[in-house]
């Protein structure tokens, strides 16, 4: 014999314990219980999406299918929503939120990409999130002091310079001068586009 008795009777505790842990549950609870040791991460999460429009209060439940599990719109989202996505913990929550702060809000995805979150892979959790455009914050040039308009992450120092000499030039400031007098390169515009009036 390979094992002693002692040995067997071990190794019967040892599988009547892992029936008991894995397989009972499966056969009596329900698939939604979310009791199971390796739970799929579409049986964990229960909420709802709130999006604030114009027109009042929008109520989306999170999508639960087995392709993407959920999904949490970047521009509302607070920190629990994006931790609920695997692989965001409460760092990477708190600098998605911060950056989403600094920018006036997220009009792509692929701007997480400017986070470099070095253990989230941007492209593999698409399919977790959504971006509503209605929602970012457009700031008017125009009311900007230089500090405020430096803190916005697309714009360097240099660019404030210029952009505050325009505004000496040409007295009022807004995004259509800026393009208009080319006053910064076109690929900077584009990106500050979406942020400025």
């Amino acid at each position: 014999m390979i094992f002693n008795a002692s040995e067997r009777k071990g190794v019967v505790v040892l599988l009547f314990l892992i029936m008991v842990l894995l397989i009972f549950p499966r056969q009596f609870l329900p698939d939604d219980s979310g009791l199971f040791l390796l739970p799929v991460a579409a049986e964990i999460f229960h909420d709802s999406l709130i999006l604030h429009t114009d027109s009042g209060q929008q109520v989306i439940p999170i999508r639960q299918n087995k392709k993407s599990g959920l999904l949490v719109e970047l521009n509302t989202a607070d920190s629990m929503a994006l931790l609920k996505v695997r692989g965001i913990g409460p760092y990477y929550a708190s600098k998605i939120i911060r950056y989403r702060e600094r920018l006036g809000g997220y009009y792509s995805l692929k701007q997480l990409k400017e986070l470099k979150m070095a253990y989230f892979d941007v492209d593999s959790a698409s399919s977790f999130f959504c971006v509503d455009t209605t929602r970012i914050v457009k700031r008017d040039l125009d009311s900007l002091d230089f500090k405020a308009v430096l803190r916005h992450p697309y714009l360097e120092y240099e660019d404030v310079k210029m952009i505050f000499k325009a505004k000496q030039q040409y007295g009022n400031l807004s995004y259509r001068l800026l393009e208009a007098k080319g006053v910064l390169p076109g690929y900077r515009l584009k990106k500050i586009k979406p942020y400025f009036k």
